[in-house]
């Protein structure tokens, strides 16, 4: 019973304790704000200088807007001056030593952040002070940034950004309100794509040119952050490079297949939507960066074997009912290159025309056709096709090469066999014809596939080189970062 007794007394005296304080608290307040002036700088002397030293904490990066140059951040920021006005005894009031206010019943410094992408407010009002009881005014609250930041993006993915905020009185000159800065990097977390590399804050005096001859104080805060370049690597970089490895499938795959144009269109297709992907985080500017040269590069080189397969099918099915393949193009082409790049091992058989047609019809022209004849002093061979009014030249068959002339007398078998052989002839001719086109197509496609293995050469050459330059860039550039 004596336990539950002294519970409530002691309970009953901490109420009253508290109820003491808030008195206390209420009275200073009615004595400090009674007859005060928030519009009015808080010094006695007009000469006095107030000193505003801000502190900013960078806690995360929400977003860096490369394509619209903006950094959206997430800072604590406080500031911290000394207000005459609102002194008083602690001992006076209950051992009292601060207060908390609200911003807008105090004098508050006009900072502003100058280069502000967002709309013009102070973020200093509707929120709360502490006051102490020597005077010192301490603002402080979490605040996010819309800032513009020059973004370079040469470096891409590697890059690192140096983000500027600068913040100042925007009324009072240096001769009322001097800037002094701080920074914390202790408490930034990464968003997971940039990394906190160096912060500092860089105090300046400065004069503009609507005020010539006044000084304006101010605190420039540079931000320097690196991307993190793993996710553009695994979803830009690597498919872009197996695009490059892909594309030279295109110069073995054979125009037989009907797939050779078709398979050069989709990877440039693929190229094409990557480099739209690339455009959203580039801003509009005539500047690229060393990817986008490397992607236009690659792009280059797919438009040139997506040619180089449109001259390739057309070689390799060309028409060969033309006058046949020029003498400098079988030179080089068949005779030379062919044989350095190891496409055909064995030159081809010159299709000349005059040999082929010309020659042989003359020579079967002039070659007489015989048929076999019995005679009294054994056989003989009667040149059917070359009779002369019923005369013909015969030979006997044991090779004598004495020749008489002999009576023949023509027949109807005689004229069917002229018939037969005339169109034995004609199918000689065709398949002499017949041969011919198959060389010159044979030719043509021993061509197209040196043109195609010179392609191969051009296209391999050109990606290697440009992989080379971009890596020689993007290494330099992970060398000074991590210097």
């Amino acid at each position: 019973m004596f336990s539950v007794v002294l519970l409530v007394f002691l309970a009953l005296c901490a109420s009253s304790e508290g109820r003491m304080t808030n008195t206390h608290q209420a009275r200073l307040i009615k004595d400090l704000f009674d007859g005060y002036n928030p519009m009015i700088r808080p010094v006695y002397n007009h000469t006095t200088i107030t000193d505003v030293s801000m502190i900013l904490i960078l806690a995360t990066v929400i977003d860096m807007d490369e394509r619209n140059q903006l950094l959206i951040s997430n800072t604590w920021a406080s500031l911290s001056w000394t207000d005459e006005f609102l002194t008083w005894d602690p001992a006076e009031y209950g051992g009292v030593d601060s207060i908390k206010v609200t911003s807008q019943n105090v004098w508050l410094p006009d900072i502003v952040l100058y280069n502000n992408a967002d709309e013009y407010k102070s973020f200093l009002i509707k929120q709360l002070v502490i006051v102490y009881s020597n005077g010192d005014v301490l603002w402080a609250a979490p605040v996010i940034f819309k800032s513009s930041c020059s973004v370079d993006v040469t470096h891409f993915p590697f890059d690192v950004q140096n983000c500027s905020m600068k913040f100042g009185p925007w009324q009072h000159v240096g001769e009322e309100v001097w800037m002094h800065g701080s920074f914390d990097e202790g408490t930034y977390e990464s968003d997971g794509q940039w990394d906190l590399v160096n912060m500092d804050a860089t105090p300046h005096a400065q004069v503009y040119a609507d005020h010539p001859d006044v000084v304006y104080t101010d605190v420039v805060y540079h931000v320097i952050l690196k991307r993190r370049p793993f996710y553009f690597i695994m979803n830009l970089l690597l498919p872009n490079a197996l695009f490059t490895l892909v594309t030279v499938t295109v110069f073995y795959l054979p125009p037989e297949s009907g797939e050779k144009i078709s398979l050069s269109i989709t990877i440039l297709l693929a190229l094409t939507v990557f480099q739209l992907v690339l455009a959203d985080f580039m801003p509009p500017s005539s500047y690229l960066p060393y990817l986008g040269y490397y992607f236009v590069v690659v792009m280059i080189l797919v438009c040139l074997s997506l040619v180089s397969s449109v001259l390739i099918v057309n070689l390799h099915f060309g028409n060969s009912d033309d006058d046949g393949m020029p003498r400098w193009v079988r030179r080089v082409f068949v005779h030379y290159l062919a044989v350095k790049l190891r496409v055909y091992k064995h030159v081809p058989p010159n299709p000349n025309p005059s040999n082929i047609s010309t020659s042989r019809l003359e020579e079967l022209k002039r070659t007489p056709t015989y048929v076999r004849a019995s005679m009294s002093n054994g056989e003989v061979l009667i040149p059917l096709m070359r009779k002369n009014n019923g005369e013909g030249t015969f030979a006997n068959e044991r090779g004598s090469s004495a020749q008489r002339k002999v009576r023949i007398n023509p027949c109807d078998e005689s004229e069917i066999v002229i018939d037969l052989l005339s169109e034995l002839k004609s199918i000689a001719k065709y398949h002499d014809l017949k041969r011919r086109e198959d060389i010159i197509k044979k030719d043509w496609k021993i061509v197209a596939m040196v043109v195609d293995k010179l392609m191969l050469y051009v296209y391999c050459l050109g990606s290697v080189m440009a992989t080379v330059i971009f890596a020689t860039q993007m290494f330099t550039t992970m060398n000074v970062m991590m210097q």
